[in-house]
């Protein structure tokens, strides 16, 4: 019977009760020891869910809280901006209009980050799609969007992701990531130099490379790397791979990611 139990809590559902009687034989304890175990797991899967619910309502309401003023801190510059030609005001009025974009672009990606590593309960809906198709439909609007902007963008779609080829992902949580991904690249990418969007088969893997280089003067940086975290954490709960770097020396950085896509099918010679 306790064989019986634990392999129904192991296999169909953990509130199922270990049974046992007030014996004093080793079974007998055994049999109380492994409900005490399960009751104790219970409680505290219950007590860590509570205190997800109360941190996702903290952080919702403290992105609101700051969000709120923000806003209205960014209107009454704007109103300043427009009141005045003084060049050293408008100097400041610009400094502090960076500086309120930043905290207002921190409170997001807080807001985000903590929806992905909070939010354990979130719906993953993998399924399989055509790879060539996905890597159109994922890359090209914001590879359109830079080279409007003035920015000098090659995407290459190698002859080695052929028309039987197809990868296993969620799509819209996909879409996320190149997203977050290309906001920033428009937030540093030094608009002189060549980006570089490229994807291809390796070892039984759709892998996607973007390389931008990063402007050299640019003085926006994010040293917490919040969206970054956020992409590695959505890929990990895909099973893809996420890899980022910044390599090389001042007015030479680059800034490198790798994604990679578990395949459906592959039935050529790597």
């Amino acid at each position: 019977r306790l064989a019986k139990d634990v392999s129904a809590v192991y296999e169909v559902d953990m509130n199922t009760p270990i049974h046992y009687d007030d014996k004093n034989d080793e079974i007998s304890s055994l049999s109380r020891n492994v409900e005490q175990m399960r009751s104790s797991m219970i409680d505290s899967l219950e007590k860590e869910k509570e205190a997800i619910n109360a941190n996702t309502e903290l952080i919702t309401s403290m992105s609101h809280d700051i969000r709120t003023p923000l806003t209205v801190l960014l209107g009454y510059l704007d109103i300043m901006k427009n009141s005045t030609d003084d060049e050293t005001m408008q100097d400041y009025i610009k400094a502090s209009e960076v500086t309120a974009m930043r905290l207002k672009n921190l409170s997001d990606d807080m807001f985000g980050y903590f929806l992905v590593f909070g939010n354990r309960d979130a719906s993953v809906n993998v399924m399989d799609y055509d790879a060539r198709t996905l890597i159109e439909q994922l890359f090209t609007e914001h590879v359109l969007l830079l080279t409007e902007k003035g920015y000098n963008v090659h995407m290459e779609i190698d002859q080695s992701i052929k028309e039987d080829i197809r990868v296993l992902t969620d799509a819209p949580k996909t879409m996320r990531v190149v997203d977050n991904l290309f906001s920033n690249i428009h937030k540093y990418a030094d608009p002189s130099r060549e980006i570089t969007v490229l994807a291809a088969v390796s070892h039984e893997k759709l892998v996607c490379t973007v390389k931008n280089y990063v402007l050299e003067n640019s003085d926006a940086k994010e040293s917490n790397k919040i969206g970054l975290k956020t992409c590695e954490k959505i890929c990990e709960s895909l099973n893809m791979g996420f890899e980022y770097q910044l390599a090389g020396s001042k007015g030479q950085k680059t800034f490198n990611v790798r994604i990679e896509f578990p395949m459906m099918h592959y039935d050529a010679e790597v």
